[in-house]
């Protein structure tokens, strides 16, 4: 008769290699291996992603827009989900935003197509309203139950009451990220920008949380104010993986904020570099300033409209710099505009 001891060591053994062995295949069992040439080979059969929306929005990535605050992301958004649903996408707009007659205040007359839901958070009905795990396992219930192939979070920071922290947005976008690849979503986040100077460029760093977050966004697109209107804006692509970029500093696309049509929305327009949209900093207002000095101290010179059309300045701009520095041409008058 065998040792008890040794056959208890040798069944406690071999539990431990069976319990091993199990929990190497749960960890194996969502990895799937293959020859990098047949993962290509696969990979070039597929179909191209598309574009839902040209230059912003490509089906299953993730894209963020951001900008400041009172642009009109979630106007721009929401007509975004408009046009994805009536093109006969299912469309999910999380909405942290705005209450429900301000959503009805912006699309009095709007046919709405039926494919597209907003989805609006109770936060008497949570323990902890700052448990965002509970609120996307919500949202996924939610989308699965209506068949959502792209859901929009309006916005980020509403979701994530610590974003501009990098770590806490991180984590965050690495769980959107998770439930858009684990269902083939297509994904739209807007986010805010810290504050910044108004005459600097749009770039990756003004993205708060900016390293993390746009290394973790398949798409990134910034929305900013426009220096020709209170009702202009424009939009630069700063990072779009799956697509050459087009809308870049060279080309950025102007839009004109409307209300039209029964909705509030924008109406696209042409393209310019972004320098025509950006009011001039300090030093290039100085530099404007000593531009126009020089043009008027020119002997039988330009006349102030010529200037003007000359310096890409307004023609009440020269008149006051004119004033400013004594240099009104005596008897001359041209007729003034608004600059």
């Amino acid at each position: 008769m065998g040792n008890p001891i040794e056959h208890n060591l040798e069944q406690m053994d071999a539990i431990v290699a069976q319990a091993a062995e199990q929990t190497k295949e749960r960890v194996v069992s969502f990895i799937t291996t293959r020859r990098i040439g047949q993962y290509i080979l696969e990979g070039l059969k597929m179909d191209p992603p598309r574009e839902l929306i040209p230059h912003v929005v490509t089906e299953h990535e993730t894209t963020i827009i951001f900008g400041d605050t009172g642009l009109g992301k979630t106007i721009f958004s929401m007509q975004m989900a408009i046009n994805m649903a009536e093109a006969g996408e299912k469309v999910l707009y999380v909405n942290f935003e705005l209450s429900q007659w301000q959503v009805a205040k912006r699309y009095p007359d709007k046919v709405l197509p039926e494919t597209l839901y907003i989805a609006n958070i109770d936060y008497t009905r949570m323990h902890d309203v700052t448990d965002q795990s509970f609120i996307l396992a919500e949202i996924e219930k939610v989308a699965l139950e209506y068949g959502i192939n792209v859901i929009i979070i309006d916005n980020l920071t509403n979701l994530c009451i610590n974003s501009k922290d990098g770590n806490e947005a991180g984590n965050l976008m690495l769980q959107l990220n998770s439930l858009r690849m684990t269902h083939n979503w297509t994904m739209l986040v807007l986010a805010h920008v810290p504050k910044r100077k108004a005459s600097d460029p749009l770039s990756l760093n003004d993205l708060a949380g900016s390293k993390i977050l746009s290394n973790l966004a398949d798409n990134v697109i910034g929305l900013n104010w426009s220096k020709l209107g209170k009702d202009k804006r424009y939009i630069i692509q700063l990072k779009y993986r799956s697509n050459p970029i087009e809308l870049d500093y060279k080309n950025v696309q102007e839009l004109t904020l409307v209300m039209s049509d029964g909705y509030l929305h924008f109406e696209y327009g042409g393209y310019d570099e972004e320098r025509v949209h950006l009011p001039r900093s300090r030093d290039e207002k100085a530099e404007l300033e000593r531009d126009i000095v020089r043009e008027l101290k020119t002997p039988n010179g330009l006349s102030y409209r010529e200037i003007a059309d000359k310096l890409g300045t307004s023609l009440g701009n020269v008149q006051r710099t004119a004033k400013n520095h004594g240099l009104c041409r005596g008897g001359k008058k041209e007729q003034s505009t608004k600059g």
